[in-house]
């Protein structure tokens, strides 16, 4: 049995934000219609607050659900859409961020729409048949649990990797930067805890609402986490 279990995964957040060279103010009369053109998309928030530079949309049923406007700064502003613990899939969360796209597009019209940036990322829980910091430290790195005695012989009750990959382009694809975190969980220390970020930093025009292409951002991030990732977290320390 292997020490890490591939099936036990599950996803406990889903984000998606773009960050557009727009100018945009939150307009209460203008969220309204945000929050009816939602609805007519079949999303349809319980609670909406309000403030200076944005709005934050909440939903607790059928799925949990953040949809967050925000302007950080002059011209530019953020769409982010977030679910975290989700009770549905990846790619119902596409089609959720779809919709969320289309309201945009349909209450703050323009021809056409530049993103600065994209990022996505995906959170995933393993379970483990050790606390998943011992496997990753003793198996996945090859270093022994007695290193730690020169901090003073104190526990050490989690850790892991961070790694931080700069933009890169594979052949025919776009550039794109990863972040990684492997690390055990704290709160449940034999589930072993993935993070997977990736942000593509090219500029992009954006024409209609497929273009914002959700669903090809998402999984291009669950494929490189159920792949690269997986393999890289299996792959023991070769001896020698």
């Amino acid at each position: 049995m292997d020490a890490i279990n591939r099936q036990s995964k599950t996803t406990s957040t889903m984000f998606l934000q773009y960050l557009l060279a727009i100018h945009w103010s939150p307009e209460r009369m203008k969220t309204v219609e945000f929050e009816k053109s939602l609805l007519e998309n079949g999303l349809e928030f319980a609670q909406t607050n309000q403030y200076e530079r944005g709005c934050v949309l909440n939903r607790a049923l059928p799925s949990p659900l953040q949809i967050k406007l925000e302007s950080p700064g002059p011209q530019v502003m953020t769409v982010q859409c977030l679910a975290q613990n989700p009770q549905y899939d990846l790619g119902l969360f596409c089609r959720d961020c779809q919709a969320v796209v289309a309201g945009f597009m349909k209450t703050w019209p323009s021809e056409h729409y530049q993103a600065l940036t994209c990022t996505a990322k995906l959170h995933h829980l393993y379970s483990s048949q050790t606390h998943a910091f011992q496997y990753l430290w003793e198996k996945r790195l090859g270093q022994r649990p007695q290193d730690f005695a020169i901090l003073g012989n104190r526990p050490v009750a989690g850790g892991g990797l961070r790694l931080l990959m700069p933009p890169h382009a594979s052949a025919g694809e776009e550039p794109v930067s990863i972040e990684l975190r492997i690390e055990s969980f704290l709160r449940e220390t034999n589930k072993l805890f993935v993070e997977t970020v990736f942000t593509w930093p090219r500029p992009r025009i954006f024409a209609k609402q497929e273009d914002f292409a959700p669903q090809f951002l998402m999984e291009s991030v669950e494929q490189f986490a159920a792949n690269e990732v997986w393999n890289f977290i299996m792959q023991p320390r070769a001896e020698g």
